[in-house]
């Protein structure tokens, strides 16, 4: 079965990546909006969570200059190479070129990003446990490593080469599996974690309301949990399978992963993924529910787990 030409494959993955970069914005909009406005964007003592505010922008910002990148591209090889035959081809062709390593930089840099907010998901959902987090920790660093010696190698192409050439195919690869790897194993961690906690509710309080709300939480980290690791499963096939189809998929890909997080991030809203980013100066989210589960004895249980009452109408934390 023939390829897909080159120039068509780029501007085919410019229109995806454009399209998905419109309901990244909308959806960075309102995700920034609860973060600074919301109180469920702040931990139980009022302070920003500056981790993830600043994790969501840094994503963002990368993002959008992602799509600008792919956008100049795009006008230099259609406009600019108008009038020389297979001109668009031939301009991206030329990926050792600085704005062509640039790009890849950027994804390399971002997928870094996307990858250590799953990871502090992780952290914070473990009650602070840095020890589950070390082989993902490790994974991230491998990663890191790999993700820049394809973009170095990218400086080392000669004319006639193309990004299947093997000093950049091979760290490629490991880039795109370390990655898949990585978030399949923090995916399971937070939401086995969650299903603990859950078990733990309906053992403690003889009810399923909680436990609901925990397997919604479940739920949503699974779910963006597989849009993430299929997309990228289905970059690093293409990829392996030398078709230019690929990078269409590889440019969706540098918002997809942005996306997720965010999608994350606004299922706070509905009250379902809140155990995972609420946290003060000094508890994770996890512990601070574990808590109050614990301190039952004496004390009044909202369902929902949201407060644990004294007889004097406050919370363990003093608030009313």
């Amino acid at each position: 079965m023939p390829d897909i030409p080159l120039d068509k494959a780029s501007l085919v993955s410019l229109w995806v990546e454009t399209l998905l970069y419109g309901s990244y914005a909308v959806l960075f909009g309102i995700c920034v909006h609860i973060l600074l406005y919301s109180r469920r964007g702040h931990g139980s003592s009022g302070s920003l969570n500056w981790p993830l505010l600043c994790s969501a922008v840094a994503m963002f910002s990368m993002s959008t200059v992602h799509v600008c990148v792919g956008l100049f591209r795009g006008l230099t090889a259609f406009i600019d190479q108008k009038n020389i035959p297979d001109g668009a081809i031939a301009y991206y062709a030329e990926i050792w070129i600085w704005i062509s390593i640039f790009k890849q930089a950027l994804f390399a840099t971002n997928n870094i990003v996307a990858d250590g907010l799953v990871i502090y998901r992780c952290y914070i959902v473990w009650g602070f446990n840095i020890r589950v987090i070390i082989v993902p920790t490790i994974m991230l660093i491998a990663t890191t490593v790999c993700g820049y010696l394809a973009v170095y190698n990218f400086s080392q192409v000669v004319p006639g080469e193309d990004v299947f050439v093997s000093n950049i195919a091979e760290w490629g690869t490991a880039l795109f599996s370390l990655s898949l790897s990585t978030n399949i194993v923090v995916t399971s961690l937070i939401a086995g974690r969650i299903w603990w906690i859950a078990r733990t509710t309906q053992r403690l309080m003889g009810t399923t309301t909680s436990r609901r709300k925990y397997q919604n939480a479940v739920a949503i980290i699974l779910e963006s949990g597989a849009i993430y690791s299929v997309s990228l499963m289905t970059l690093l096939i293409l990829y392996c399978s030398r078709t230019n189809a690929q990078y269409i998929v590889y440019d969706a890909q540098a918002q997809i992963m942005g996306i997720v997080p965010t999608l994350i991030i606004l299922g706070d809203t509905s009250n379902t993924s809140r155990i995972v980013y609420n946290r003060d100066a000094h508890q994770g989210p996890i512990r601070m529910q574990v808590k109050k589960i614990v301190r039952v004895n004496g004390e009044t249980v909202d369902n929902d787990l949201d407060s644990t009452r004294k007889g004097d109408g406050t919370d363990s934390y003093g608030n009313m």
